[in-house]
């Protein structure tokens, strides 16, 4: 089972797609935290001057600002995209858990129908077709059986056939999903057992790791880029303060008269503190937004505790219910062996018993054997639901 999860967390592309939107919070983090550097600008721009009597003249400029204060826009643009990261972390490892759940799931679900194929197997050869040959064993000695008894016996090696051929088909089926799940290639899981610490997962001691499970992390994450996205929208309605510096010179200049002043670069260096007076509520509304986004987010963390929870409580339920069905079939499977077995002495020796109660004994050993095989890989999917809740 471990084989299959690496094989398919090595190459499967939900985690390579998870990676890549990591690497690309990564460089939004970058483009935000560029807000804190200088900017330099260069252009060239036609204008009509009033001041000039030439009206259009165009102009080359310069010009470089540094934001020395912004009352938290740039920090809280850098804080969004953290958060946006962390999310998208989160989603890295529910990308591997998704995965790592599916796989171990295909990987029981091959070992159930392996089991019961076999089991269904067995019940053709060693069972429906021992019946029919009692049949011919006791028409050579008294002739005593019908043919209907025949025609009965017969019906219940093909539905036994029938049953085996299902199995065989669902068997193929996990199979190719397997195959699918891990890359490729022939999946030969072992036939039956699991990994000693799987069935521990369910284990009502121990609690879940809220600081490992992702749904979690997904879910706080989402809050810290609610929180963010507030205090942007407050830092919004707050002015800016820069440094600026600019320069220009006339391209028209060199055809005007060499004394003319106009010929010398423009300067202009100073404070700026710029704000936003009126954008058609957009500020209100964002912040709206943000705070409306902080109790959603609020409520997924709620959702989330919840949904383990109760997952984990069901399962855990389930696991008890099933350890106990155990017992129970495994005693009847034991019950019926011997049953069965005296139903053909009885039949054969002494003629007390019917067919139909012969075919009705081994038909009832071989469905406590099915329930039985199902039961136990019932118990370790559920113990793959308990460790996927866990973290």
């Amino acid at each position: 089972m471990e084989t299959a999860v690496r094989r398919a967390v090595g190459w499967h592309p939900a985690v390579d797609e998870a990676t890549g939107r990591i690497y690309q919070a990564d460089e939004r983090i970058r483009a935000a935290q560029a807000g804190y550097y200088p900017k330099l600008n260069a252009g060239v721009a036609s204008g009509y001057q009033s001041s000039n009597r030439e009206g259009w003249r165009p102009n080359f400029n310069v010009s470089a600002s540094q934001m020395l204060y912004d009352f938290g826009k740039v920090s809280s643009s850098v804080d969004i995209e953290r958060a946006v990261k962390d999310i998208s972390n989160a989603r890295l490892l529910l990308a591997i858990d998704d995965l790592s759940r599916d796989t171990a799931n295909a990987v029981v679900e091959v070992q159930r129908y392996r089991r019961l194929s076999a089991l269904a197997q067995e019940q053709v050869a060693g069972g429906v077709k021992v019946i029919a040959g009692l049949v011919n064993q006791r028409t050579d000695k008294g002739g005593a059986s019908t043919m209907s008894d025949k025609v009965q016996a017969d019906a219940r090696v093909e539905s036994a056939l029938a049953t085996q051929l299902q199995y065989q088909s669902e068997l193929n089926r996990w199979q190719v999903a397997l195959g699918a799940l891990i890359g490729g290639g022939s999946p030969n899981p072992p036939v039956s057992g699991e990994p000693g610490w799987l069935g521990k997962a369910c284990d009502a001691a121990t609690p879940p790791d809220w600081e490992e499970v992702p749904a979690m992390l997904q879910a706080k994450a989402e809050k810290e880029e609610a929180e963010a996205q507030l205090a942007a929208s407050r830092a919004e309605a707050l002015p800016t303060v820069s440094l600026e510096a600019m320069t220009g010179y006339d391209l028209n200049a060199s055809r005007d008269d060499t004394r003319s002043n106009d010929r010398q670069p423009e300067y202009s260096v100073g404070l700026n503190v710029s704000s936003n007076l009126y954008n058609g509520g957009q500020t209100t509304a964002r912040k709206r937004a943000a705070a409306y986004a902080l109790q959603s987010a609020e409520a997924a963390i709620s959702t989330a505790r919840y949904d383990i929870e109760r997952n984990l409580m069901e399962a855990r339920s389930q696991i008890g219910t099933l350890g106990r069905l155990m017992g129970s079939l495994e005693s009847r499977a034991n019950m019926m062996v011997k049953t069965r077995d005296l139903y053909r002495e009885q039949y054969l020796e002494l003629g007390t018993r019917t067919l139909l109660d012969l075919l009705n004994a081994e038909q009832e050993l071989h469905e406590s054997r099915f329930q039985i095989a199902n039961t136990v890989h019932d118990l370790r999917r559920l113990n793959i639901s308990c460790l996927y809740n866990s973290g």
